[in-house]
């Protein structure tokens, strides 16, 4: 580690003040406009996840409306590992 930074000791702060509940919505909406802000510059940098490697790839996580008859038989499952990669198959064999 090249530099620590400690910790302020224990010293006694202030207690806060009330403000109006005015003053409180505004900077409220304040902090949920920077959150958002922040959100899109995040969205903006990662780019778009259905264009990632294999994006579409994964079968859905929800349950088929007609699954021989019945959601319960899907929702019991089976032991079968769908998500198997290649290298989990191969040793496998």
């Amino acid at each position: 580690m090249s530099k620590i930074v400690p910790f302020p000791g224990h010293r006694k702060l202030p207690a806060a003040q009330p403000i109006p509940r005015e003053e409180f919505e505004r900077l409220a909406e304040l902090a949920l406009d920077i959150v958002d802000r922040i959100v899109a510059l995040l969205d903006a940098e990662d780019g778009d996840p259905d264009h990632e490697d294999g994006g579409d790839s994964e079968p859905s996580l929800g349950a088929p409306e007609s699954h021989h008859g019945s959601q319960v038989i899907w929702l019991r499952g089976n032991d079968r590992d769908l998500e198997a990669d290649d290298k989990e198959t191969d040793a496998g064999a």
